[in-house]
């Protein structure tokens, strides 16, 4: 369940920051990659449900995302069309609601805090993935604008940051949650303390502290070496949600 929880918020995170890119600016030639990656994202992802929890609501969304995709990707040279507009929402919206079943399927938190866990889980390993593809693609398409890249760094920040709040936010209600001992604030900060502390430690703190170093390369247009640094926050933060689904499982919070 936490491996499909992970894929598919993944594939959702690249679609949905797609547009941030533009179509004019990469071609469509990146556009079928990304749907491609995310295609497959959630192809996978709907084998791990379907093997953890049979055929249900949760892989039935799976596979309307994997359909829409599919369809997204033949349309995607009639964009003026309505089929194109079209798909391209109703995909948007079956990405945003088969990351919510799963993040409430995967860790069991009510519907509130699975719709914070999972918007703010696909924001962050989407927009850091997706910068991460695009830096690449500035080799392959010289003289690409690099606003593209820049709008999808200050994306990352944003994600990072609403990430850090969901999680405070949880923490914050785990320490009002009762007066049992051990209280789920401790059993969450010290009982499972390596875990969490490399959740925020990766996830969150190296994540942030690598953004100026990002955002500095992409200022002076030094895609290669932005692309590099990006590598190193992809790494940090698949750790960190990788860690935080775990801990959300245990701990029925988006941690």
């Amino acid at each position: 369940m936490l491996l499909g929880l992970f894929l598919i918020e993944a594939a959702a995170g690249l679609y949905l920051f797609l547009p941030l890119v533009g179509r004019r600016n990469s071609g469509v030639k990146f556009y079928r990659l990304i749907l491609i990656v995310a295609g497959c994202l959630a192809l996978a992802a709907l084998a791990a449900h379907a093997r953890a929890a049979g055929w249900g609501v949760l892989t039935i969304a799976d596979l309307g995302a994997v359909v829409l995709t599919g369809l997204v990707y033949l349309v995607l040279r009639y964009p003026r069309r309505l089929i194109f507009r079209t798909s391209t929402a109703l995909l948007a919206v079956s990405f945003l609601a088969a990351a919510t079943l799963a993040f409430q399927s995967a860790t069991g938190a009510p519907l509130l805090w699975s719709i914070a866990g999972g918007l703010s889980a696909l924001a962050l390993l989407g927009s850091v993935n997706l910068a991460m593809l695009l830096g690449h693609w500035y080799l392959v398409v010289r003289g690409m604008p690099i606003e593209p890249l820049k709008r999808i760094t200050i994306a990352t920040l944003a994600a990072i940051i609403l990430k850090v709040l969901v999680v405070s936010a949880s923490l914050i209600m785990a320490a009002r949650s009762g007066s049992d001992y051990p209280s789920q604030f401790y059993r969450i900060t010290v009982g499972q303390g390596i875990f969490f502390w490399m959740r925020i430690g990766w996830g969150l703190v190296a994540s942030l502290l690598l953004f100026p170093m990002v955002w500095g390369t992409v200022k002076i247009r030094s895609t290669m070496a932005a692309t590099g640094i990006l590598y190193v926050q992809v790494v940090a933060v698949v750790i960190g949600e990788v860690l935080g689904g775990y801990l959300a499982s245990i701990e029925h919070l988006p941690l």
